[in-house]
């Protein structure tokens, strides 16, 4: 595949807040957290472009 052309990767996360807080503080940018009738989406791209959507769920315990 291309660089670049991987869409809506899901990284799911037990704290959406502190991960995203973590790729700002390296230079990331990360649009604001969004609430999807009680399931947690911020969205940001790889250097490469690819996009990738922080997920949390928050009744899963890891």
């Amino acid at each position: 595949m291309p660089v670049g052309t991987l869409r809506g990767l899901h990284l799911v996360v037990a704290d959406i807040e502190e991960s995203r807080a973590a790729l700002i503080a390296r230079g990331t940018e990360v649009g604001p957290v969004e609430d999807m009738g009680g399931v947690f989406y911020a969205a940001f791209s790889d250097p490469d472009g690819n996009t990738w959507t922080l997920q949390h769920m928050p009744w899963r315990v890891a």
